[in-house]
């Protein structure tokens, strides 16, 4: 079954837009950088090989580019993915930002998690997220179980890391706790920045 995904999301501070081709290269520094660090990369990885990936997504996810709304600079990208229709279950996450903003205070990635979370939960109606995050990304890790994720499960030494094989946390959250908990505590946080 196609997913038809709104190729715009649209929140207070930022815009999410359908990743392109032409991105490839934005990407590529991304995953490249500080922010990539956390993630996987395949041996020779190439703007050529970004490319082919955005190519070969399937119509059961969806990558967005993050951008300034006033600027319309591309800042970032977050992503929706194993969408599964028949569970109404998906992960959010694949989280980059530029590497100048890593160690600015903006309002970026809490943005793009709020509105790619709350796409799924009150525009495409699912039920559940989850989201695996690298045990070496304390940060992101912390942030999720403050905003109120929970721990599902934890696979050790599962996944190749910068030469390391690297612990995963198996994080969710449910519709109910989004709308009630989680939209709270983003929302405070991101009200230092109106």
């Amino acid at each position: 079954m196609e997913i038809k995904f709104d190729t715009t999301i649209t929140g207070e501070f930022i815009i999410l837009r359908k990743a392109e081709l032409s991105d490839a290269e934005d990407i590529f520094t991304w995953r490249s950088g500080h922010s990539g660090r956390f993630l996987r990369h395949p041996e020779g990885y190439s703007v050529a090989m970004q490319e082919a990936w955005i190519k070969s997504r399937s119509d059961k996810e969806i990558n967005y580019i993050i951008q300034d709304k006033k600027t319309l600079e591309k800042v970032g990208m977050i992503s929706i993915y194993e969408v599964n229709t028949d569970d109404k279950v998906a992960e959010v996450g694949r989280l980059l930002l530029s590497d100048t903003y890593l160690t600015k205070s903006n309002p970026y990635g809490l943005e793009a998690l709020w509105l790619g979370y709350n796409y799924v939960f009150n525009v495409m109606n699912f039920r559940k997220i989850t989201g695996i995050i690298a045990a070496v990304n304390t940060t992101m890790v912390k942030l999720q179980l403050f905003l109120g994720m929970k721990q599902e499960g934890y696979l050790e030494k599962h996944t190749l890391i910068n030469g390391n094989f690297e612990d995963l946390h198996i994080l969710s959250i449910f519709k109910d706790q989004f709308n009630n908990t989680y939209t709270k505590k983003i929302n405070f946080l991101l009200k230092s920045f109106k």
